[in-house]
């Protein structure tokens, strides 16, 4: 993989979609990431009832993660004009996002509770799954993990370091307090699509 050449290209796909992705990527952020918007704190209400933002990523990071790909594959593989709408296109299939979602994450608790590389491995082993989910829906959810499991076979310390080498982009993101990660995060999201993308077709022949 020519990660110099994959960053490039990300960024200046990023800058031909740049308002457009901004903006998707920050409201999918809102339900994808939402247990980690206050760490421990729960939004109160009623007389002491309250929801709990880990039960909002659980109910919809699922099917966010999978508009957002959707999203993001508009984009790099320029096949239409990516919208804000587009986060909305997965809710016909809401149940299959939500129970990969949960899939994914309690596999990945498990691998954490052996120890955290093994919940590293896993989760980068299905890593590719939503993106799989969204090129072809009618996949059941054990098909998109096991295609994900295929393809990220012998790449995964390549994933692996490919996130590692955005950590100057998440320090800028902190020093900025945060502005920075508006342009860093869709940026992040676009390679990982691309990345995606070059990896299904150098592993196309194993299908």
């Amino acid at each position: 993989m020519d990660r110099t050449y994959l960053k490039s290209k990300s960024r200046q796909q990023l800058k031909e979609n740049l308002v457009v992705s901004i903006i998707a990527v920050f409201i999918a952020s809102i339900f994808i990431d939402a247990s980690t918007l206050k760490n421990g704190v729960e939004i109160f209400y009623d007389e002491g009832s309250y929801i709990s933002l880990d039960l909002l990523t659980i109910l919809f990071a699922g099917v966010f993660t999978a508009g957002l790909n959707n999203f993001l594959l508009k984009i790099v593989k320029n096949s239409g004009t990516p919208k804000i709408t587009d986060l909305f296109s997965h809710f016909y299939i809401y149940l299959k996002t939500l129970g990969l979602y949960l899939a994914i994450a309690v596999l990945g608790f498990i691998g954490t509770l052996l120890f955290v590389i093994p919940g590293i491995i896993v989760l980068i082993m299905f890593s590719q799954s939503f993106f799989i989910l969204v090129e072809d829906p009618s996949k059941s959810i054990k098909d998109c993990m096991i295609e994900s499991q295929k393809i990220m076979y012998g790449h995964k310390a390549e994933y692996f370091v490919l996130q590692l080498s955005f950590i100057g982009w998440y320090i800028l993101s902190v020093i900025t307090l945060g502005i920075a990660g508006f342009w860093v995060n869709p940026y992040v999201k676009i390679t990982n699509a691309n990345y995606y993308l070059q990896i299904k077709e150098n592993t196309s022949h194993i299908f």
